[in-house]
């Protein structure tokens, strides 16, 4: 096992229950299965592993077992391309994500363990229909890159802390600046 820095997406499908008493359970699992496999593309396309699929949930986790210079900014994207692909299905999602130092097996099992794992769950639980919650990790990892909209604290369940939170809207095309800019002399 080694401690990586790794980014924690939770996508959950929107009003589940509602769709299976709406329609015929074969509709709906060929449904949910396309969701699974839309959801499981957008977050591979952009360099993440799906580690669980849990119901009508998905766990991803990017930054294991490679990991990336811009994990944070990935997920984010991955998250922004699902809200928008199962729009196509006339589903919708709700996504959280969090980045922070996980345990994980150095083989290629993605299986984490960590603060930002509970965080991501939960954030995915406190989202909106068709809103991706940041972490304080992922909108630090991300600032400049992604536009978000700060909401302020929330209260989490099991947590003894309020959670800074921030909503996900769109990328910036311009890179973060860096703490110190200076020319480089010599």
């Amino acid at each position: 096992m080694e401690r990586r820095l790794a980014t924690v997406v939770f996508v959950d499908l929107v009003d589940s229950t509602g769709l299976i008493s709406r329609a015929d359970p074969e509709v709906v699992r060929r449904r949910v299965t396309r969701f699974f496999e839309l959801v499981s593309n957008c977050i591979q396309i952009h360099g993440g592993k799906v580690e669980k699929f849990a119901g009508d949930a998905v766990m991803a986790a990017f930054g294991i077992p490679q990991a990336h210079e811009d994990d944070a900014e990935r997920a984010v994207r991955s998250a922004l391309l699902i809200l928008e692909t199962v729009g196509e299905l006339e589903l919708e999602a709700r996504i959280g994500i969090e980045s922070g130092e996980v345990v994980a097996d150095s083989s290629d099992s993605t299986f984490a363990t960590g603060e930002p794992v509970n965080i991501a769950a939960r954030l995915q639980q406190q989202a909106q229909p068709g809103q991706v919650l940041l972490g304080s990790g992922t909108h630090r990892l991300t600032l400049g890159r992604i536009e978000a909209d700060e909401l302020g604290p929330i209260e989490l369940r099991g947590l003894d802390r309020s959670l800074w939170t921030w909503a996900a809207l769109g990328v910036n095309g311009r890179r973060a600046r860096t703490a110190v800019e200076a020319p480089f002399i010599g």
